[in-house]
């Protein structure tokens, strides 16, 4: 008969292998829509500069115009602790009761994998909800006036102030919104389109548009402008988004959707000599957030 000690030596290794399984089972989808690093510091900022705007011209011997900055609002983002144990007591592995320390380490394991997931989600979700502000001026994170810090104007749209379905003619609309879109200075800038963010129940819709040559459901013969080939983005079905008719568009503007690891899915193990139990934790320490609303353009539900 095994002693004790012997007894949880054999059913750590039975832990981490369910956990391990079922924790790395299938592969991430929220690190596709959001640019995942290792953070450097403690708290991470999130300001705007905004610029002069165009140059002035310059008379023959005169001196130029001084340049000038303006800063625009600041917001912090710390790092947050999500954690979870399970709990086996020297009874159950007395007993043997192997597929309970499966099921048990199994659950432990999905719930570290898709945390993250669910949490990346949330804050899409939330992104037409004035409750939940998500950028540096106080609004939420899709919304038609955002501050451009260069004219004190709240004009900048990275939301379709009219909602559609997604279709042809709404990624055409926002192709046009991200050629107007204005930067800091109050200037258009250049913006394109990197990633077309779907929940599941629009993925075969965004596959057609994707994929499509013509216009589809077009009896005539005109070709799609919005298709990957032709608007030069692919599409991501995010399965975890709450809504099934919102959908988003992430662009290649710098200082966007971020997760930034402090602790990245640890898993260990403790004890309880009083109750003769064995504690099993994991647990990660991250943020997220968008540092800039013009890295993403938005579409409510319709």
């Amino acid at each position: 008969m095994l002693n004790t000690a012997q007894l949880w030596g054999a059913v750590e290794p039975v832990v981490r292998k369910h956990y391990g399984l079922e924790a790395n089972k299938v592969a991430s989808e929220f690190d596709k829509v959001f640019d995942v690093s290792k953070g450097k510091e403690a708290v991470r900022h999130a300001m705007e500069f905004g610029g002069p705007g165009q140059l002035q011209l310059k008379p023959e011997g005169s001196a130029m115009n001084a340049l000038t900055m303006k800063q625009g609002p600041n917001k912090t983002f710390l790092y947050s602790v999500y954690a979870g144990e399970i709990s086996i007591s020297w009874e159950l592995a007395r007993d043997v009761n192997y597929r309970a320390i499966k099921t048990v380490s199994q659950s432990l394991g999905r719930a570290t994998r898709l945390t993250p997931e669910y949490l990346a989600a949330q804050y899409l979700d939330r992104a037409f909800n004035s409750a939940y502000p998500a950028t540096a001026d106080g609004k939420e994170l899709c919304a038609t006036d955002h501050l451009t810090v260069g004219t004190n104007a709240y004009d900048l749209a990275n939301e379709m102030s009219t909602p559609q379905a997604l279709s042809e003619t709404s990624l055409e609309d926002i192709l046009t919104g991200l050629m107007t879109m204005k930067g800091p200075d109050g200037m258009i800038v250049q913006v394109n389109p990197e990633t077309l963010i779907v929940p599941a129940a629009l993925a075969n819709t965004a596959k057609k548009l994707m994929s499509a040559d013509k216009t589809l459901g077009s009896a005539n013969n005109d070709p799609s402008i919005v298709n990957r080939k032709s608007a030069g983005w692919n599409y991501q079905v995010f399965r975890f988004l709450g809504s099934n008719t919102r959908y988003f568009v992430k662009t290649d503007w710098p200082n966007g959707l971020f997760w930034e690891w402090d602790v990245e899915r640890e898993f260990m193990e403790d004890n309880s000599p009083t109750t003769l139990t064995k504690v099993y934790v994991a647990f990660f320490r991250a943020r997220w957030g968008a540092d800039d609303p013009r890295s993403i353009y938005g579409v409510a539900a319709v």
